[in-house]
């Protein structure tokens, strides 16, 4: 037993720790605040990179919370002070540990082994489907040539133009016959067309057809003769290089002895090839290739993907060690088996294979096995995590078996009671201060715990919670899932963390939830806690990042401007209104193959270099400019370049937008050209003008003369010019053109005329008949 004075200062001791621990949390978790979401924010710019380094933040805060709140529950549920003398662990219980732990790690490799098998078979079952399409592909394509050859070989109309030609000497139905095959060639898809006499020799080839006939056809087209059946050719390398696929068709619809032959050569570049080289999803390793045995040896007919120019040429040894095709051509071709083996690149992968009706070939889909391992590598990570954790939480829980023996030990049942509320005061502090939901529960789910922040998420007041269960807080739905949850945490006597969505008082908000088992002195699991953060505005900004992302990429895409990123002198993004500016169809043929002096004229290019230069070394911020870009097809096209220097990836870049102004050119210089002949003309007009005027004022004169003439002999004048003499009196002998000028009247009209003579300012009408009178 303990003296009052030293109960006192157990007391004032137990005051003092409350209070340290409570201001350091308020410490840390201010701090945490401010700082962490900073940090973040400094170290990560990718979306995604900033999510999850978001959420790890929050499983840390979480899991540093939690052990602290462990320590104090360990502390609630008493420990003595004195030190106590701990047995050793019993054999028994050493050998349990061993054994559970043993047991964890079982799982945790069945449990990585089942999750790459699963993906395993996930995989295998996509080459199922990819190989029985292309396959079916295949051979329906085959049939459909095949069914081109049977039209040949029974066609009266093609054996008789032939007869006519060979026996009769009929040009005419010698070129019927080719502009027919030509024909043919061309509705039927067919590469290229030979017509052969019964011995081999050719009359005639269509433009790409072989320029020599190789000794492995003219045996097939002797086959052909003899046998009076349609023959195959396996693919081969032609002289120029191409790979080609012949049927050897004889004419056989008259029944002549030896018939004649055509041939029709088939270029597996134009589809073959493009079908087997396409894969329906994403993959950096899946592959089909098609193949077949000559000899010993196996002869690859495609391009591989990591070998384009394998095509018909490619070759291996039957007997290599462990080749996938070779395992392949010594098992039963099904669907239904998997094979594991090495490729020709002697890279571990799996596959399965199809043998092609008709032919002697075989067609094999696979994928790398590391690309299967990179898919479940998560997975894994994630199942070692827990079960790392299991093993912690199974260390832990021994642990404090250990420590429940010394709790057995206690003598002062007093003192540990004073230590157990002295701990709940403890958490009592720290439960009230934090910003997050701490509660715990009993093994019925009602709580026993439950702090001020989560009261204040419910609306209700704790002691009006204390003795409930979830289904007195939360709607029916909501208040099973949380039962549930709690009910797990307790029967595996593990920690879990979820995001919880609930409804509370401020509107349904979103939790991150840790949850634990709650155990007694002995490890008898008596109940769990909880710690549950509000994480609502996370995720709403989450959400806002990912469709304000969206709708910006939406709105790029889609837009006809051409936008770009220029670094280091080459596009690292365009955008599709880009590519169709200049020509190309998909926005990675620029990004992939071009530079930017590649999409300049020669003329410009010096010109654009200049200017890129100068917006990357900061020598100015942004500029706009036009120059004429190379399309294509090789001609120019008039562009018009909007762009500004900016941090790319930390590094300076450029970024603008493009717009292809050769229309608006054109019809700029169409005006420039009509506002030259509108000027050219409006001068002649001018001129026009000047010489009416003149001849007008000449008029004025000679009137003005006759009118002084008949005065002078005493008669009555001719013309009325008295409304002259209203006018201002102006110096006699100015220019015409200058009175012209100043009296402000349309040149263009007669009847505005004015002019300068001796009589003052003159201007009038002179009618057609008074000029001829004079």
């Amino acid at each position: 037993m303990l003296s009052n004075n030293d109960q006192s200062n157990s007391a004032q001791v137990s005051r003092k720790s409350v209070l340290a621990v409570v201001l350091v949390y308020a410490i840390f978790a201010a701090s945490w605040i401010l700082v962490s979401d900073q940090l973040v924010h400094h170290f990560f710019k990718d979306p995604d990179q900033l999510t999850l380094a978001s959420m790890l933040k929050g499983w840390v805060y979480v899991l540093v919370t939690s052990l602290l709140l462990y320590g104090l529950m360990r502390r609630w549920f008493g420990r003595s002070r004195e030190p106590q003398t701990v047995p050793p662990a019993p054999r028994s219980h050493l050998l349990s540990l061993g054994l559970l732990i043993a047991v964890i790690l079982a799982l945790m490799a069945a449990s990585v082994t089942l999750t790459i098998e699963q993906h395993t078979q996930e995989e295998f079952g996509r080459l199922q489907a990819v190989a029985g399409l292309k396959s079916r592909q295949i051979s329906d394509w085959l049939n459909e040539r095949r069914g081109d050859a049977d039209f040949i070989q029974t066609s009266e109309f093609i054996i008789d133009l032939y007869q006519r030609w060979q026996m009769d000497g009929d040009m005419q139905s010698a070129e019927r016959l080719q502009n027919r095959l030509e024909q043919f060639r061309k509705s039927r898809g067919i590469s290229a067309i030979s017509l052969l006499k019964p011995e081999g020799e050719r009359l005639w080839r269509s433009a790409k057809a072989p320029a020599t006939l190789l000794p492995g056809q003219l045996k097939v087209a002797e086959l052909s003769t003899k046998t009076r059946q349609i023959q195959l050719v396996n693919p081969y390398k032609d002289d120029g290089g191409r790979v080609l696929l012949d049927l050897v068709v004889p004419l056989t619809a008259q029944h002549q002895v030896a018939p004649p032959l055509i041939v029709l050569h088939l270029d597996l570049s134009e589809w073959l090839f493009p079908v087997l080289e396409s894969w329906p999803v994403a993959s950096g390793t899946g592959e089909t290739l098609l193949f077949r045995r000559e000899g010993d040896e196996i002869l690859y007919l495609n391009p591989l993907r990591f070998r384009p120019d394998a095509a018909a040429s490619f070759r291996l040894p039957i007997n290599t060690a462990n080749l996938l095709a070779g395992k392949a051509l010594r098992s039963q071709a099904s669907l239904d088996n998997i094979l594991e083996a090495k490729d020709y690149r002697n890279v571990s992968v799996i596959g399965l294979v199809q043998a092609i009706s008709g032919t002697d070939w075989l067609l094999l889909t696979k994928l790398d096995k590391a690309e299967i391992y990179t898919k479940a590598s998560s997975e894994v990570v994630w199942i070692v995590c827990v079960g790392s954790l299991t093993i912690f939480i199974v260390c832990a829980g021994f642990y404090l078996l250990r420590q429940s023996q010394s709790l057995a030990l206690a003598t002062a049942v007093q003192k540990a009671q004073a230590e157990r509320l002295r701990a709940l005061d403890l958490l009592g502090a720290i439960s009230d201060l934090s910003v997050d939901a701490i509660y715990a529960k009993d093994l019925q789910g009602r709580y026993i715990l439950f702090n001020t922040a989560a009261a204040n998420f419910v609306g209700k007041p704790v002691e009006e919670v204390l003795g409930q269960d979830d289904s007195a807080i939360f709607p029916q739905q909501q208040a099973e899932h949380l039962k549930e949850f709690g009910r797990r945490v307790m029967a595996e006597n593990i920690t879990l963390t979820e995001e919880e969505a609930l409804d509370t008082q401020f509107g349904q908000r979103i939790f991150l939830a840790t949850k634990g088992p709650l155990c007694d002195e002995h490890g008898k699991v008596i109940g769990m806690f909880g710690i549950s953060r509000d994480i609502t505005e996370r995720k709403r900004a989450e959400l806002e990042l990912r469709e304000s992302e969206a709708r910006f990429r939406g709105l790029v895409e889609q837009s006809l401007a051409g936008i770009y990123i220029i670094q280091d002198g080459r596009f690292v993004y365009v955008n599709p209104g880009f590519a169709a500016i200049f020509g190309y169809q998909r926005a990675e043929d620029i990004i992939d193959g071009k530079t930017v002096a590649d999409l300049v004229c020669p003329q410009d290019r010096q010109m654009v270099l200049e200017n890129l230069r100068r917006r990357i070394d900061g020598e100015i911020e942004d500029i706009n400019y036009r120059f004429e870009g190379l399309h294509r097809n090789g001609h120019c096209i008039d562009v018009e370049v909007h762009g500004r220097s900016f941090d790319y990836k930390n590094r300076p870049a450029v970024i603008g937008f493009i717009l292809d102004v050769s229309a608006r050119k054109a019809a700029e210089d169409q005006l420039n050209l009509q506002a030259a002949e509108l000027k050219a003309r409006n001068d002649e007009l001018e001129r026009f003008n000047r010489a009416m005027v003149g001849r007008e004022l000449d008029m004025v004169n000679l009137k003005q003369q006759v009118n002084q003439l008949a005065a002078e002999l005493g008669r009555q004048p001719p013309y009325a010019l008295a409304f002259l003499s209203a006018q201002p009196e102006n110096t006699v002998g100015h220019d015409s053109a200058e009175a012209h000028a100043e009296s402000g009247l349309d040149p263009l009209k007669p009847s505005a005329i004015s002019v300068n003579n001796g009589a003052g300012l003159i201007g009038g009408d002179t009618s057609a008949a008074e000029e001829d009178h004079l």
